[in-house]
């Protein structure tokens, strides 16, 4: 990873203001989810994306039992 070139401060709430060419190159929106990645050394935002708890696709997806299944492995699972 490389420095952005900004320094923000966390708010008394625990809020950070996410600058506007950032929220611009990453098509960040009002609403949008942000999904948070720890290690040893950190931690890093990314957009969340749903995606098939199987097979990973995030394309035709159903919500099913507090899951996300793309349809392709909603009919695999059909036929068990």
């Amino acid at each position: 990873m490389k420095p952005a070139g900004f320094i923000m401060k966390v708010d008394r709430l625990g809020r950070v203001v996410i600058p506007k060419p950032i929220r611009n190159k990453y098509e960040l929106n009002t609403d949008d989810a942000l999904e948070v990645f720890i290690d040893d050394n950190g931690f890093f935002l990314k957009k969340y994306v749903k995606t098939c708890a199987f097979c990973g696709k995030d394309e035709n997806l159903t919500d099913f039992k507090d899951k996300v299944v793309c349809e392709d492995c909603l009919k695999e699972l059909k036929g068990l």
